[in-house]
């Protein structure tokens, strides 16, 4: 089973984007794939390098990042069958 981050907002390249994670590989498409098991639903808010992410599942996360970057998002975690 693949880990999916289905997200919606600016700051990716397309407005709806999905993250694929296998193993020890991830990508991005520009296409969006809503996960078959829901696990999470975020909001993810990057300015310069401090993400904040809220997760109605998990709480609320602050981690520092090693780029500068803006990005406002809304994330479906999850599972798939690929």
């Amino acid at each position: 089973m693949k880990k999916i981050y289905a997200e919606i907002g600016i700051g990716n390249k397309s407005f709806l984007s999905t993250e694929i994670e296998e193993k020890n590989k991830e990508f991005r498409i520009r296409t969006f794939i809503f996960p078959e098991k829901l696990k999470e639903i975020y909001f993810r808010l990057w300015v310069f390098r401090f993400v904040i992410i809220l997760s109605f599942f998990k709480g609320i996360f602050l981690r520092k990042k090693s780029k500068n970057n803006f990005k406002f998002l809304i994330g479906f975690g999850g599972v798939q069958k690929i």
